[in-house]
Order: C-alpha cells, then sequence, then structure tokens
C-alpha cells in the first residue's frame, strides 16, 4: 500500500515551502460492532499506538484501571492511557492489535512500534513525498 505524505500548514524552518510533510494516514478502528475512521501520524519514535480516549468511548471500549498506564513523550510530563486490543483496518488489511487509549493533544492518533510497525514494515520517501506499507507475512 501506498499513501502520500500529508501537506500540513504549517512553515518549514528548512525548506521554502509554506507546509510541512507529514506521514499521517487514513485508518479504521473497530471494537465489536463500531467502528471509527479517524487519521493517524506514523511514528517510528512511539513506543506503542495511541488514540485519544474519546474515540475509545464513541467505540464502546471499556477501560478498566486495571489496564491502566502511564508514559511519556519528549517531555518529562507523564500522561495517563489504558491499554484496550482493537482491529486496526489499514485500507482493505486488518489485524488485531494493541492500543493505549489516552488524553491526546494533537487532531490525529499515533501509529507506533508495537501496534504498528510490529504488524507492517514501513519505508518513509520524503523526497517522493511517499509512504509505503507492507504487511508481516503472519505465520
Amino acid at each position: 500500500m501506498i499513501f502520500k505524505y500529508r501537506k500540513i500548514n504549517l512553515s518549514s524552518p528548512f525548506a521554502r515551502n509554506k507546509y510541512l510533510l507529514r506521514p499521517i494516514i487514513p485508518v479504521s478502528l473497530n471494537y465489536k460492532n463500531h467502528a471509527i475512521h479517524y487519521e493517524a501520524l506514523i511514528d517510528s519514535g512511539a513506543d506503542f499506538s495511541i488514540f485519544p480516549i474519546e474515540i475509545a468511548q464513541k467505540l464502546g471500549v471499556n477501560l478498566k484501571k486495571k489496564d491502566g498506564i502511564c508514559f511519556s513523550g519528549l517531555g518529562e510530563e507523564f500522561i495517563e492511557g489504558f491499554k484496550s486490543k482493537i482491529i486496526l483496518r489499514i485500507d482493505k488489511l486488518e489485524f488485531k492489535t494493541n492500543v493505549v487509549f489516552a488524553d491526546l493533544s494533537g487532531k490525529s492518533g499515533i501509529l507506533g512500534q508495537n501496534g504498528f510497525f510490529d504488524l507492517y514494515k514501513v519505508k518513509f520517501s520524503l523526497l517522493q513525498k511517499e509512504i509505503e506499507i507492507t504487511p508481516y507475512k503472519i505465520n
């Protein structure tokens, strides 16, 4: 599967463009009989896939205290989240995978190492403005 980089209306400090390119792709999160189409940033620096807690509520995911975790990003501030298993669909391929639902400040989810990179081989080509995603063969 090949996706185009998304243009974001922010000036790049390294280019003359009036936009940035980011690897954001459409995904579908499915839980029981509910599905939500959303966008997610492919982030090789993220330890796991993270989506806003509002998505879990709309899907009807029961977030239990026992599944709570604390994590941090580049900053030192800890974020509270909840682990869950969902069906992640990208284009026509879907896998049951682990994600974390948390209070996110951005407008997109995050596809990280556990829950995405462990399922898909990802090739970034910024010059061609493309991301190629190939599922690993599961035996």
